[in-house]
């Protein structure tokens, strides 16, 4: 899996939206170095951001502290990276013009 999200954004993720990407992106990870990466990190961030519900329950035991995070390692592919680059996209796309 390269971190694709095949569904249609909506304009505020619900907490079952979350966890339904959650579970792909936890399927993506790759390598141990993927869950302080802060592609992974941020895309995490985000979704707690576009979130209508409180998703901590399911964000927080993914999240490490800011001193453990690395930035990108230039991982080919880097599905984190992919995933959120691809949700953002859909995001934009359904934003209002």
């Amino acid at each position: 899996m390269e971190g694709k999200i095949k569904r249609s954004i909506p304009q505020k993720l619900s907490f079952k939206d979350v966890k339904s990407i959650l579970k792909d992106l936890k399927k993506s990870v790759i390598r141990s170095e993927c869950w302080s990466c802060d592609c992974f990190q941020g895309f995490i961030t985000e979704l707690e951001l576009d979130a209508d519900d409180d998703v901590s329950e399911l964000t927080d035991p993914l999240i490490v502290p800011t001193s453990e995070m690395h930035g990108w390692l230039a991982c080919d592919p880097c599905p984190p990276e992919d995933a959120f680059s691809k949700y953002i996209q859909e995001k934009q796309n359904k934003a209002p013009q």
